[in-house]
């Protein structure tokens, strides 16, 4: 029989081991293997999908986390509702949100099924964004998933995407995160906008620019003292800054 490849479409109705929890990664690759769990009757057979990251770049960890790759795994299911499904999930959003209207319309002509829409696997090379969706620090919610050692569902924490290299970031509507960031800084205080900026998703889906907003106020390629001295920002003399109109 012919394994199909993992696939993030369609999907039907239906515990954290790294430190891991924001990071940015080219997916590398995504090999599968079956695994069987149970004995006898009660034995299951399962696909099992690692997906594998390379030039690593960690944004947040709950403790030090030094290495290059990361190769979170999943077993591959059509329910929306598991582990897979929400991954799947989170990444379809972001890859249709370059479509038209009329693609996404199933009554319109220029449709594009599911199916035949950008899936996980067309993606390999690219540098994809996930987070932990474990509810803490300002990540997205925990998700009510099956748990068959308690045969009920119950809160749990997986990974979902939030960005991929040349489709956007999730809840982006377009915006770019330096755009994003540039209308923050206007109208606050550096000590504001470093609150608001760290916690947004759409800054943090880009490390270069997280990286410079979280320097010394005093570095010269800081990103507020780069905005003032690129002549886009003034800030006055109660440490507001405020955006130039051309």
């Amino acid at each position: 029989m012919v394994q199909e490849s993992p696939s993030t479409r369609g999907l039907v109705d239906g515990d954290i081991r790294t430190p891991l929890r924001r990071i940015t990664g080219i997916l590398d690759s995504m090999p599968t293997e079956p695994r069987t769990y149970g004995e006898g009757e009660k034995a299951r057979t399962s696909t099992q999908v690692t997906l594998n990251f390379r030039d690593l770049e960690v944004i947040e960890t709950t403790e030090p986390y030094h290495y290059p790759i990361f190769s979170p795994q999943f077993s591959q299911s059509n329910r929306k509702q598991s582990r897979w499904g929400i991954l799947s999930e989170s990444f379809n959003e972001i890859v249709d949100s370059v479509l038209t209207a009329e693609q996404k319309d199933k009554d319109n002509p220029n449709f594009i099924p599911p199916k035949d829409r950008t899936d996980i696997k067309d993606c390999i090379g690219k540098r994809f964004g996930l987070v932990m969706a474990d509810g803490e620090d300002g990540r997205p919610n925990l998700h009510m998933l099956y748990d068959g050692r308690s045969d009920s569902d119950k809160p749990t924490a997986t990974w979902m995407v939030y960005s991929v290299e040349g489709f956007g970031v999730a809840g982006g509507q377009g915006v770019t995160p330096l755009n994003k960031a540039m209308s923050m800084l206007d109208g606050k205080t550096l000590a504001d906008f470093n609150a608001a900026a760290l916690a947004d998703p759409i800054v943090r889906g880009d490390a270069t620019l997280l990286a410079s907003i979280s320097m010394p106020p005093s570095a010269p390629t800081s990103f507020s003292n780069t905005m003032v001295a690129s002549g886009q920002f003034t800030v006055d003399e109660n440490g507001v800054y405020h955006k130039i109109v051309a």
